[in-house]
């Protein structure tokens, strides 16, 4: 009996149309799920000092320090727009900032400047320019999962980076 190559192609093209449209479909619901979770964040920060509480972690810290964050979770280069979607998604307040994409690139290339961040030039003829957290300028990598790999200075899937002092201590 032989094979008819014909159908088997038209149905795996139409399983991979369908496959195709439920995940944009379900990219579409985690994007609207995490502006409702930044909105709840943002909510709960501007309730939190009224009833003594202490605010979230993503609020504390500015958006240079939020950015690094990201970027070691990440597990991958991003580029500015993907950190300005994260920084919205976990409650980051963006209302301060007149054009928020112009002041990530900022932060960007400072951090780029300094070190602790490399653009990945590769990618980047082929797009947007992404960004990934460096091994150098005195940072240290630690847990870095069994699948995370060192791509000559990018640290693609570190789990936590840390700056290393002077004097020789994390």
């Amino acid at each position: 009996m032989a094979l008819d190559y014909r159908a088997l192609y038209e149905t795996t093209k139409a399983e991979l149309e369908k496959l195709e449209v439920e995940k944009n479909e379900l990219q579409l619901a985690i994007a609207e799920r995490d502006k409702q979770i930044g909105a709840l964040i943002q909510t709960m920060n501007a309730i939190a000092p009224l009833i003594g509480e202490t605010l979230s972690e993503t609020s504390a810290g500015g958006m240079t320090d939020s950015i690094r964050k990201l970027m070691a979770e990440a597990g991958h280069p991003l580029t500015a727009a993907e950190i300005r979607d994260r920084l919205e998604a976990i409650g980051f307040d963006m209302k301060s900032y007149s054009n928020p994409l112009a002041t990530i690139h900022t932060v960007l290339r400072r951090l780029a400047d300094s070190g602790e961040v490399e653009t990945d030039y590769e990618l980047a003829s082929k797009g947007p320019k992404r960004f990934a957290i460096t091994a150098k300028g005195g940072f240290t990598v630690e847990g870095i999962p069994g699948k995370s790999l060192k791509v000559g200075k990018m640290i693609i899937g570190a789990s936590r980076i840390v700056r290393n002092r002077k004097d020789g201590q994390k």
